[in-house]
């Protein structure tokens, strides 16, 4: 399974990396281009210690109303984590989840694949770490794609939620693993 983080780099990024690393475990973080300037470091960070980023656009907003532009945007999005971490990001979130088959097509054009989810806690919604811990592990199961954030600081709890979900993890000898992983392993069907 895998956990993702939406909308940073942010004010909770840190302490998800805290806890990530405390269990060995590797995650994905798909980033809003206009918030990587002066989180650089936190960026590089993410890299460094074996995470994936991939792209959330330039901006958040639906990207549906101008697939094109907003294709170009996302582009840019993953220029400049390219260029921060030397590494030019393969996946794109559409912020809220919308898509279309036009937008698909046209951030494809620019070698990135569109990747949503089917676990929300709703983290975003701000309600407590056992609510998030809670409403995670009622809904995930072996090949999950677990939807978070990481913006703001109203978020510590998701971080703390993350800490005890993956000892949850370990305890069901589940691996989170970053997105790419994900698809590319086989499929096994649940025991």
């Amino acid at each position: 399974m895998a956990l993702t983080f939406d909308d940073g780099p942010g004010a909770v990024t840190g302490a998800v990396l805290d806890a990530l690393r405390r269990h060995g475990a590797r995650a994905t973080f798909n980033v809003l281009g206009e918030r990587i300037a002066g989180r650089e470091r936190l960026l590089e960070r993410t890299a460094r210690e074996g995470h994936e980023i991939g792209v959330h656009g330039w901006s958040h907003g639906d990207h549906r109303d101008h697939p094109v532009e907003r294709a170009r945007a996302a582009a840019h999005a993953a220029d400049a984590v390219a260029s921060v971490c030397g590494l030019r990001p393969r996946l794109f979130r559409p912020p809220f989840g919308l898509t279309s088959r036009r937008l698909q097509l046209a951030v494809a054009r620019h070698g990135l694949q569109t990747v949503l989810w089917d676990v929300d806690p709703r983290d975003f919604e701000e309600p407590g770490a056992e609510a998030i811990l809670a409403r995670t592990t009622a809904a995930i199961r072996p090949g999950s794609i677990v939807l978070l954030h990481d913006d703001r600081p109203a978020l510590a709890p998701t971080a703390q939620a993350v800490d005890r979900l993956l000892a949850e993890l370990g305890r069901r000898r589940w691996e989170p693993v970053t997105v790419s992983a994900l698809l590319a392993a086989p499929r096994r069907d649940a025991l």
